[in-house]
């Protein structure tokens, strides 16, 4: 499985549980209506959509829990995005 197709399986996996699982993982402090700071502010200006959608609307920000790690954290998109595809049990075939 290519980097795309596994891209594709993980977005039709999320859900914002999930994506609130996830964040909780990597020490983010989410909240009961899935709010979350995603940079040093004093309220929490992104949120998880029902679909796990990210968006900060301080900044303006938006994509998934991949792109977040990949953009915000520094990972490569290839580690962040078979993270996130162990995390939801999809399995990575290495070819």
């Amino acid at each position: 499985m290519n980097l795309k197709e596994l891209r594709d399986q993980i977005k039709q996996s999320l859900d914002r549980e999930k994506v609130a699982a996830m964040l909780e993982a990597l020490g983010y402090e989410v909240d009961r209506n899935y709010k979350f700071k995603i940079r040093d502010e004093r309220t929490p200006s992104a949120s998880i959509a029902r679909d796990g959608y990210i968006k900060d609307f301080g900044s303006g920000w938006g994509g998934d829990i991949v792109a977040l790690i990949h953009e915000h954290r520094g990972e490569p998109l290839p580690e962040a995005t078979k993270w996130v595809a162990s995390c939801l049990g999809i399995r990575i075939d290495d070819e």
